[in-house]
């Protein structure tokens, strides 16, 4: 008969060399894999079904509107033990991803969530504890605080915390009790675009160290990236940063366009004092007779603190006394205190107007902002969509997206550039004309090459991108090698086979597009005209 090995190693001395007698061995019994084959997933069944879990969600949260379709199908996926990575657009309800897993994980369960900034924590947080949900956040002003550790520990649904904290030495210990771990349905890395453009820089490095994570949730917890803003090169190194690809995989992409909103490029002509360039949305007539709710509700992006209070500074000159205080700066030299009372005073209307730097960058819900303006070349086509994707998230507000940057951002345009052929006019002795100066030509080559694009869309050889709705989702629908549904239904055709997918066995590796939605162009509403910038100094006409 064989014989069964033992329980536990075999205690032995270590020989003179510092290596053990015998080979070290580990027995361990395995785990027999599931029914279907994906080793950390359930199957599916009634009660994890999308229409099921629709119903108990609406309940569970209270919800006055169907949950769409796709928010119910990830759920189910992460309830299943899937990782995911989501592809929606600002303003499509991925918060509700995270609560609906809270709500219906079942009783003392809970989920992490990794956010960039403190201002997006607050906001989700109050979110979450207005629908019922046990919340709680940790960053740098509570972490001495030991009941919020306390509620993370036992009873927290939602942890809300920035990636220096997940990593740190006090979240640690907590990853070691056994319960807590038990307890963790899902890890969840909101923003997800912030691992790539913060991790790679020494700006917040703890952001590429985030795949430390799976080492306490292993092989049984969903792992889940979200953002707005996937391109190509960010999914390539966001899927291989936070280690996709060793666990089944349901990726879903269900697009980032937002019909409401109005996109446009223009120059900037006061670069010492951009503001000047949109005193025109501002109300025409200002006088005491104008009310608060006349202002249009704004966010006006700077890329300085100087640049804010300059701005703050103009607007209030504008505005007649009682309107004043109605214009506000935003930026990171405010107190946390005075950030959560400035946003929540913007949110309910009693300031209109915010001068921002991108502490107000991403995710902050206001639901009502007419106008979304951003002064010079950002840093990357992703923060301008991240950006422009504060307006009109309760998805029936007409807003307007703004970018205003210096002339030499723009292209020559095709009608500026001579038909004769320049190379034969100088063998001839010509003198070759300059379309530009050289320095403009050489600070535009410094853009990030998609938002040198994007600025220049209306010069596109494709002459189908030239709507910049249609650029921007072009942009951030990205290839990701996977094999590609193009609905959220298992039966469904597979329109792309992925060289990812087909390089492992046993895992399913797949992602699913949503492809019932369509270009809306750019919305143009009579009320709604794009915005011209003045010609000269403070004294010019507005209309």
């Amino acid at each position: 008969m064989p014989v069964e090995p033992p329980s536990t190693p075999p205690q032995c001395a270590a020989t003179l060399s510092g290596s053990s007698a015998f080979p070290p061995e580990t027995p361990r019994r395995r785990k027999e894999p599931a029914e279907n084959g994906l080793q950390g997933t359930r199957p599916l069944t009634d009660d994890l079904a999308p229409p099921a879990l629709g119903e108990r969600l609406k309940t569970a949260l209270k919800l006055t509107f169907d949950p769409d379709p796709w928010q119910l199908e990830l759920i189910s996926r992460l309830l299943r033990g899937f990782d995911g990575i989501l592809c929606a657009g600002t303003g499509y309800g991925k918060s509700l991803i995270f609560e609906g897993l809270a709500a219906l994980g079942g009783k003392g369960r809970g989920v992490l969530v990794v956010c960039p900034l403190k201002a997006l924590e607050r906001d989700q947080v109050k979110q979450a504890s207005d629908k019922g949900l046990v919340v709680v956040m940790i960053n740098e002003d509570n972490s001495h605080d030991k009941k919020v550790w306390e509620i993370a520990r036992k009873t927290a649904q939602i942890i809300y915390l920035s990636p220096e904290m997940a990593l740190s030495d006090r979240f640690t210990k907590m990853w070691r009790d056994a319960k807590f771990r038990d307890r963790l349905l899902a890890a969840i890395v909101d923003e997800a675009h912030c691992v790539e453009e913060w991790g790679v820089a020494s700006f917040r490095g703890e952001y590429r160290d985030l795949a430390v994570l799976r080492h306490y949730t292993g092989q049984e917890k969903a792992f889940l990236a979200c953002s707005a803003t996937w391109s190509t090169s960010t999914f390539e190194f966001i899927f291989d940063c936070l280690a996709f690809g060793f666990r089944p995989f349901w990726g879903l992409d269900v697009g980032c366009d937002r019909p409401n909103l109005f996109y446009d490029i223009q120059v900037l002509r006061n670069t010492k004092n951009p503001v000047l360039d949109v005193l025109n949305i501002l109300p025409t007539t200002l006088d005491s007779s104008t009310a608060l709710t006349d202002v249009p509700k704004s966010l006006l992006y700077f890329d300085s603190q100087m640049g804010c209070r300059q701005a703050v500074d103009t607007l209030r000159k504008c505005l007649p006394a009682h309107l004043r205080r109605s214009v506000y700066a935003f930026s990171s030299d405010l107190s946390e205190r005075s950030k959560k009372d400035t946003w929540e005073r913007f949110a309910s209307g009693e300031y209109r107007i915010l001068c921002a730097t991108d502490t107000a960058g991403m995710g902050c819900n206001v639901p009502d902002v007419r106008y979304i303006i951003l002064f010079k070349c950002p840093s990357s086509l992703s923060v301008l969509a991240q950006r422009w994707g504060r307006a009109g998230r309760d998805r029936t507000t007409q807003a307007i997206c703004l970018l205003l940057v210096p002339l030499w951002a723009f292209r020559p345009s095709p009608s500026t550039i001579p038909q004769e052929n320049l190379t034969v006019s100088v063998l001839k002795g010509g003198k070759k004309k300059l379309l530009e100066p050289k320095s403009w030509t050489d600070r535009r080559a410094k853009l990030p090459p998609s938002l040198e694009e994007f600025i220049n869309v209306k010069v596109a050889k494709e002459a189908g991108l030239r709507c910049l709705h249609k650029a921007l989702c072009a942009t951030f629908r990205p290839h990701t090698r996977l094999s590609t549904y193009t609905s959220l239904d298992d039966s469904a055709q597979r329109s792309e086979t992925g060289t990812r997918s087909s390089r492992l066995l046993g895992l399913e590796l797949r992602t699913s597009l949503d492809t019932t939605r369509t270009w809306p162009g750019t919305p143009r509403d009579a009320l709604l005209l794009p915005l011209q910038p003045l010609t000269s100094g403070p004294s010019a006409a507005r209309f």
